[in-house]
């Protein structure tokens, strides 16, 4: 028999369908090609401006089970799917167990659905160190810390038993930030008031389903298979389940190449050759400065900082970029102290308001034996030339790198450390005020070693625009000119081989 062409299922077939968005496994930023089943941002954020131009696509349905992803990346998610919603179509999350951070990003859709047998946990946010004091002072291990500036509190772990005020203070704040970032957004898409979700985090804090639906936190229950009654519920008719691949990359001229932007990784400590890596960063920002196919570059910075020396080789390699072409910086988890120094020679800085930026501030320190190489029964000698040049000779440890200097600093040693600290404060704060186009004393104020959120950031001046990846790259797009309509190439640096051989 033939087969029937009815009206109804000629309709059906052409009712817009719903993306799967499967992401369980790490978001990282880079994928490797081959034996990775982590996703990369950019690629999520690219498929969702996919599905959104695309008129086969009439929503998309996000399964949260097993996500793995920073504070900052969940929220870049969450305001690319809002985007979604606002063009006019409709997002469906489901979710098994979360805490507050997947369920901000729960919260953005039209639909949550929870599963029967999975939790909400809603505590709220902490955050706080292991402090080592009394156990180095028990082996006979001596700190020095040398900081100079209030915030700078990176040695406060091993030389303190507790936070110090400024410490709890600058931490306090950004603990404050996420945390209203989190209930501002949820509270909007949920219809609650802030205190009735104040109330939820703090009396309830854990949700089965049945509390979950009562109190109005999702709106049914469901496995991530039966998605299809939620989906019709919602739209009134059944809609095909498209898969991601299906979604067609715009199409390109194929008479011509579209211009290309660059989208380079600092990501890591700032150091020569772990962490961003910046013998081999500087490398790659002068090939796209000399690369005539690129029309823009975006540095994604997610970094706490590091040594001075790297940090200042890439802001001038990316200082010379932006003489060539444009240049935008995203900030991702963490632009801290290095990370800030190399964030700064660009046409604008973009963070996301849960972003940790700033530390503008120098600090260092001095660990030595007080007490262990005599417990061990262990002894050193040496012989020297040249006043100083015992400062770092001490007992040395089988498989263990270095040596535990024998002595602390004298006070002359201490003074010339000090001037070079506050030298190294002075040249960053004049290198912020001088990119910010603000004066040294109005940088001081909101430096001194202090984290911001990108928030407070923005009202300090520090950075320009709140926004995740997908901002920066349209603000890099329209400072190159490059049209909206006109189709345009991402290639990301630096380049990864097939799959990463540290795995394996």
């Amino acid at each position: 028999g033939g087969r029937r062409h009815d009206g109804l299922s000629f309709l059906r077939r052409k009712q817009p369908g719903y993306v799967d968005l499967e992401l369980a496994g790490a978001v990282r930023y880079r994928r490797f090609p081959l034996f990775d089943s982590s996703h990369s941002l950019l690629e999520i954020l690219t498929l969702i401006q996919r599905a959104e131009r695309d008129p086969r696509v009439g929503g998309i349905a996000v399964n949260l089970s097993g996500i793995r992803l920073s504070h900052e990346k969940a929220w870049e998610l969450r305001r690319r799917l809002e985007e979604f919603r606002q063009s006019g179509k409709r997002v469906v999350v489901y979710l098994d167990r979360v805490r507050l951070k997947g369920y901000h990003l729960a919260s953005v859709a039209d639909r949550v659905v929870m599963d029967p047998a999975g939790m909400i946990a809603l505590e709220g946010l902490v955050a706080g160190s292991t402090y080592l004091k009394g156990a180095l002072d028990r082996i006979g291990i001596g700190v020095e810390e040398w900081r100079f500036y209030k915030y700078k509190s990176a040695f406060e772990s091993i030389v303190r038993g507790g936070m110090s005020d400024a410490d709890r203070e600058q931490w306090q704040a950004l603990i404050d930030d996420a945390y209203s970032l989190a209930r501002d957004d949820i509270v909007s898409s949920r219809g609650l008031s802030a205190e009735e979700f104040d109330r939820l985090v703090d009396e309830v804090t854990l949700f089965l389903p049945e509390d979950a639906i009562e109190h109005g936190l999702v709106d049914t229950l469901a496995r991530w298979h039966a998605l299809d009654e939620v989906v019709l519920s919602l739209e009134g008719s059944r809609r095909p389940r498209l898969k991601p691949s299906t979604l067609t990359p715009p199409a390109e001229d194929s008479w011509s190449e579209p211009p290309r932007i660059a989208v380079i990784y600092a990501l890591g400590v700032c150091a020569m050759d772990t962490g961003i890596q910046a013998r081999r960063l500087v490398g790659d920002i002068r090939r796209v400065a000399r690369d005539e196919r690129v029309r823009a570059v975006v540095l994604r910075v997610d970094s706490p900082g590091g040594d001075i020396l790297p940090s200042d080789l890439v802001s001038e390699a990316l200082q010379q970029c932006g003489e060539e072409k444009p240049v935008v910086v995203s900030q991702g988890s963490v632009a801290a102290s290095g990370g800030y120094w190399i964030s700064l020679n660009s046409d604008a800085i973009v963070a996301a308001p849960n972003t940790i930026t700033g530390s503008i501030g120098v600090i260092g320190g001095w660990i030595y034996n007080s007490g262990i190489k005599e417990k061990l029964g262990l002894t050193t000698d040496h012989v020297q030339a040249g006043r100083h040049a015992d400062l770092g000779f001490g007992m040395s440890l089988p498989f263990l790198p270095g040596m535990l200097p024998d002595r602390p600093l004298d006070e002359a040693e201490r003074q010339a450390m000090e001037r070079a600290i506050r030298g190294m404060y002075g040249s960053f704060v004049r290198k912020v005020a001088s990119a910010r186009g603000r004066s040294e004393a109005q940088i001081d104020s909101v430096a001194q070693g202090r984290v911001w959120s990108g928030v407070r950031a923005r009202e300090a001046g520090l950075v320009d625009q709140l926004g995740g990846l997908d901002t920066a790259v349209r603000l890099a797009r329209e400072k190159a000119g490059i049209g909206e309509g006109e189709s345009v190439r991402i290639v990301e640096y630096p380049r990864l081989g097939w799959f990463d051989a540290d795995a394996i």
